[in-house]
């Protein structure tokens, strides 16, 4: 009995870990939007979510608070795969979804501000993915020559803030 409180006490504690995971990223996704400037900004600020659904609920959390990105209405969209992904200005995929370089070559063409949140994917041509710090907080990594190749024009404070550009 003892072990089985144990086991179920652990599982709650890693449920309750797992639920807080993605507290912090859409904050980080709504100031970096203060950062960037988009080729085109007619219509609604969409971001895409794709991947864990607690990332897409802070999302909507944070949309529901703030209402607009630069004067435009912010709308958070949940996508289950890439084909999924609309018109939007952002799109973040979660560690649990891997995108190819071919989808992030896709959506960047269309001035897609793609955000990932796996090893070396600024490297592979994502603008902005999250890292664990060596503090264990969030980081994050900038491509800022696949984002100008995308027409989007990145401040030199958000370059400042990064752990590593590209």
């Amino acid at each position: 009995m003892k072990r089985f409180k144990l086991l179920l006490f652990l599982m709650l504690l890693s449920f309750a870990v797992k639920a807080q995971e993605y507290k912090y990223h859409p904050i980080f996704i709504y100031n970096f939007s203060k950062y960037i400037e988009w080729p085109s900004t007619e219509g609604d600020f969409v971001i895409s979510v794709v991947g864990n659904s607690s990332a897409y609920q802070e999302m909507v959390n944070i949309s529901e608070k703030k209402k607009t990105i630069k004067n435009q209405n912010l709308v958070v969209k949940e996508c289950k795969s890439f084909s999924d992904v609309g018109k939007c200005n952002i799109v973040f995929v979660t560690k649990d979804k891997t995108i190819s370089e071919e989808d992030i070559k896709r959506l960047s063409s269309k001035g897609v501000l793609v955000i990932t949140e796996q090893d070396h994917m600024a490297e592979r041509g994502a603008h902005i993915n999250f890292i664990a710090t060596q503090d264990s907080k969030i980081g994050f990594e900038l491509n800022t020559t696949m984002a100008q190749q995308s027409g989007l024009r990145v401040s030199s404070s958000l370059a400042g803030l990064a752990a590593k550009t590209y």
